[in-house]
């Protein structure tokens, strides 16, 4: 399952933050799990859907489940699931017995259907169990079997049928053992109304259609596979057929007909990317499906699901206009699609025993998500977006004392949602991509296969993957410092990260130690793959096996430098999970060479390594400040995506925390903008064909942050673009429009601009991903009162928001400007019991609340946060999760506590404007009435100060 492709922002860090979930009552200590008795091995099902439901008449449907299955122990009872919510019980029978209503019941919290046997059941024998149950399709949520509705192009509403069963769904469609390690084969018979077409998970074999009672297909059986992969869709879509897959499998995506025209990029690469993938693992597609079909949903919960052989997505993660649509929405879905693709591997062929284990299905997928993707496209560099997309940013997480480890227990649904987060997709993702640089490309993919064959049609745990993974090791086992399971043991079981810190030593040599990183992982050792580089021998950063190993034993190693003034750079290529620190002597070694015109050797990843790693650093007071922003002076010539993206990263994170309207906030902006506007003026508005993937990135990156730091030429060329726009009704170039649209609203006194974007958001119906880039922008506004509306919509029927981006808009005005977190926090508290009742889940409520505390900067906004905590007669769930944030913001008013002073230093900044360059340029600066202008040479040239702030002045003054 996908995470969603949205704006950084916590709501939506995880695709199953906002998963429905019942009351779960911690006094109780209820069961979750079902007992480990049953060998599951096939489903009869049986789906009648009636015609009412696609008027939308009605959300029933009648349904008969057969489970054969047999016991591997005796036993009294029989224990499966059933949401009570969504099914009920019509007529039960076991091995042809009937029961009565008296012998079975349903735990209304855990969704357990407990059956009562005459006799005790005994090992070993097949047993059949018979439901007939009424079903009713949800349509407040996305999950489960529910029903979507859409517009057609002559504006009649159409409406469709599907599923989303991951992570603990199916039970809402069907009664089942609806746990991932209870694998069986499906047999599904669905009756459903003339002039609808059905997708399942495999082909239709037979079919007949009776003019009353409307058509009848039954669906061909196919490998086991759990519960939460079965999927289905109802619906008047249409498909364009592809190329095949293995010469024999039939590929097709799917839609609303009026978007038919935006499916050549998923045609197109899907194929491809199942074919890379057949090669790479030595096992074909076409070995278990027949076909493969991608299904794009107008209402859909996660960014996508990996159904076998039936994967459906939210329109803006498949659908792509090569006009409209910007690179990063191609790329978003051309790796989205090949994170799905991988899950028919490692996912569907093999399933990871149980959700604590989520991390084997998530961290491949997310792995090759980008690998596959590379081999397809190498021009998108892919393989080293890696670095700073997914492992700094969860490298990031991973200090937090409240970070899991990737294999950690989970029973309830609050505790399985948790799991399907940046641990289990991001940290998995790194933790393999490690694996694969220790062992070398070859032994890796030797023994993906390995565990792939033996674990086929299974469940698999880690213990499967390290030994599969160590019996194709050969020659790289004897460099291991011990059996591969025990080296990875810690990398999985524990939480967090290693620090690693290098000292010099005597004689040229230096010491590389290791301890845990960030709060709340005290004790943990690990065995650290080492490699580096050093000056004397630069093109070692192409090495990125092992060279030397901290281990847990001897939790220090040496390195001999060949001269005194040698620097190193550990870490070669940001292969390994960890982070680097060095002391004073080796700092400078490693400033000196960044100041070299060529880096003096130093590879791009290296130095967005470097970045991070300062930033990270300074924030856990592990280095200085003054030592992060004079050794980043290098990014003044610096013109690498990479240095740049981990650099915005570093600056966002002060800004989020310090404020960017306080004055400290202004300093910062300004010190980014001074590095910057070298590479900003390197990149001028039509500069860039965008066939060139990372310059196209490059640029977008540049624009949106010096729009951010208010550097007036990059606002004034998105107000005359945005002006243009309302002119003439044609868009902006499709990759600057997200800067555009923001910054036009941000810095706009009309107000009827924001009406204008609104209006062009509906009337872009049948374009997924331009209604993203302005549903991302709205909240750019500076009206609160607008920004309140905005948010109003979200809560109102028939507004033009659709439920799947609610929490779209909520990201936007919190991210959007400073204001937008009050409005969004005021928003909340007075219409918390209307969003809980919108969206029947308590875990969007409290996510929502998580996030905006995130973003708090002030003590009154903490006050007002503990007040709503303690005054209202808040929902049990929202009380904890208000807890939890306000934990949060404190903590984060402590940071701004302990640094702020050593920040305004920094920047020589106070209260008062401080000035070291002449009486006359002050003079000038108060003339002009420069807003918010403050002059910084702490740690850069005063000329390059001076010529900067004076182009700033002629601008603004004008």
């Amino acid at each position: 399952m996908a995470l969603l492709h949205l704006i950084s922002f916590v709501l939506m860090a995880t695709a199953a933050s906002a998963v429905p979930t019942k009351s779960e009552d911690a006094a109780a200590e209820p069961k979750y799990r079902l007992p480990q008795i049953y060998d599951v091995q096939s489903y009869d099902l049986s789906f009648s859907v009636p015609s009412d439901v696609f008027t939308g008449k009605s959300d029933t449907y009648d349904g008969t489940v057969a489970v054969q299955f047999k016991f591997t122990e005796a036993a009294g009872n029989i224990s499966m699931h059933a949401d009570p919510d969504f099914i009920t019980l019509t007529n039960v029978t076991f091995n042809n017995i009937a029961l009565q209503p008296e012998d079975y019941s349903i735990d209304n919290v855990t969704d357990i259907l407990t059956i009562v046997m005459v006799k005790p059941v005994t090992a070993g024998n097949k047993y059949m169990l018979e439901i007939k149950f009424a079903g009713k399709l949800s349509t407040t949520d996305m999950y489960g079997f529910y029903r979507s509705s859409y517009k057609n192009k002559t504006g009649d509403t159409k409406y469709l049928a599907t599923t989303q069963f991951e992570p603990a769904h199916a039970r809402r469609a069907f009664p089942c053992f609806d746990e991932p390690g209870l694998k069986a084969t499906f047999d599904v018979k669905v009756d459903y109304p003339s002039g609808q077409e059905i997708l399942f998970n495999t082909k239709v074999y037979s079919s007949s259609t009776d003019e009353d009672a409307g058509d009848d297909d039954r669906l061909q059986d196919y490998a086991p596979m759990p519960t939460y992969l079965v999927a289905l869709v109802i619906s008047e879509f249409t498909c364009t057929s592809g190329a095949t897959i293995d010469n024999t499998t039939t590929s097709q995506v799917c839609s609303r007909d009026e978007t038919k025209d935006l499916r050549d990029l998923a045609v197109d690469v899907g194929p491809k990317f199942l074919n890379a993938l057949s090669a790479l693992t030595g096992y074909n597609y076409s070995n278990d499906m027949s076909k493969m079909d991608q299904v794009a949903i107008p209402d859909f919960a996660p960014g996508a699901m990996e159904n076998w052989a039936l994967v459906t997505y939210r329109e803006a993660d498949l659908l792509f206009d090569k006009n409209e649509s910007s690179n990063r929405h191609q790329q978003s879905i051309a790796t989205t699609i090949s994170h799905e693709f991988t899950h028919q591997w490692f996912g569907d062929l093999v399933t990871c025993n149980w959700w604590s284990e989520i991390f084997l299905n998530e961290g491949f997928a997310t792995y090759f998500q980008y690998f596959i993707a590379h081999e397809v496209f190498p021009e998108w560099e892919l393989d080293k977006q890696f670095v700073i997309e997914k492992l700094h940013s969860v490298l990031d997480a991973d200090e937090s004392s409240n970070a899991q480890a990737l294999q950690s227990e989970c029973s309830t649904p609050t505790e399985i949602g948790a799991k399907f987060g940046d641990i289990s997709y991001d940290k998995g993702a790194s933790i393999i991509r490690m694996v694969s640089h220790i062992l070398g490309h070859e032994n890796f993919v030797a023994g993906l296969r390995t565990y792939l064959v033996n674990n086929q049609h299974k469940t698999a745990t880690p213990e499967n993957l390290w030994d599969a993974l160590a019996t194709n090791v050969d020659n790289t086992i004897s460099k291991l410092p011990n059996k591969l399971p025990t080296v990875m043991e810690s990398w999985i079981k524990k939480s967090g990260s290693p620090l690693l810190t290098v000292t010099t030593g005597e004689n040229n040599e230096v010491i590389v130690t290791q301890e845990p990183y960030g709060d709340g992982h005290n004790g943990t050792q690990w065995y650290v793959p080492v490699s580096y580089t050093t000056s004397t021998d630069k093109n070692k950063f192409e090495s990125t096996s092992p060279m030397v190993w901290v281990t847990p034993d001897k939790n220090s190693t040496t390195i001999s430098l060949k001269d005194t003034s040698s620097w190193i750079v550990l870490n070669n290529q940001e292969s390994g999970y960890y982070r680097v620190n060095y002391d004073e002597t080796l700092w400078g070694r490693i400033k000196q060479a960044l100041s070299k015109d060529d880096f003096d050797g130093i590879v791009e990843l290296n130095r967005a390594q470097i970045v991070d790693d300062l930033f990270s650093l300074a924030k856990n007071n592990k280095t200085s400040y003054e030592n992060v922003f004079s050794t980043i002076e290098f990014l003044e010539k610096d013109r690498s995506y990479y240095s740049w993206y981990a650099a915005t990263n570093g600056y966002d994170f002060l800004l989020t925390r310090v404020g960017e309207d306080s004055k400290l906030g202004q300093a910062i902006s300004m010190s980014l903008m001074m590095l910057m506007d070298d590479l900003y003026d390197s990149l001028p508005l039509g500069s860039v064909n965008d066939t060139d993937q990372i310059g196209t990135l490059k640029q977008v990156l540049a624009y949106t942050w010096m729009c951010r730091v208010d550097h007036t030429p990059c606002i004034n060329d998105a107000k005359k673009l945005f002006s243009e726009y309302k002119q003439t009704n044609v868009r902006p170039d499709k990759n600057l429009r997200s800067f555009v649209y923001c910054n036009a609203l941000k810095n706009s006194d009309d107000a009827d601009d924001w009406k204008f974007l609104w209006d062009a958001y509906t009337n872009a119906s049948d374009l997924a991903t331009e209604r993203s880039t302005i549903i991302s922008a709205l909240g750019c506004t500076r009206y609160t009162s607008t920004l309140t509306e905005y948010l109003n919509k979200t809560i109102t029927d028939d507004s033009g928001i659709r439920l799947q981006d609610a929490a779209s808009v909520f990201s936007s005005v919190v991210t959007g400007t400073p204001e937008g977190v009050d409005v969004a926090f005021a928003f909340l508290v007075g219409n918390y019991q209307t969003i809980e009742k919108k969206y029947k889940s308590m875990n969007s409520l409290s996510s929502i609340l998580t996030s905006i505390s995130e973003r708090f900067t002030t003590q009154e906004q903490v006050d007002k946060l503990k007040e709503f905590i303690e005054k209202k007669d808040l929902p049990a769930e929202l009380k904890s999760a208000g807890a939890e944030a306000l934990e949060v913001a404190n903590s984060h008013l402590a940071w701004r506590e302990k640094f702020e002073e050593v920040l305004l230093d920094v920047f020589d900044v106070s209260s008062a404007i401080k000035v070291t360059t002449s009486v006359a340029f002050v003079l000038v600066a108060v003339v002009l009435n420069l807003r918010n202008m403050y002059i910084f040479v702490t740690w850069t040239s005063s000329t390059v100060v001076n010529k900067f702030l004076l182009e700033e002045l002629v601008l603004n003054s004008s």
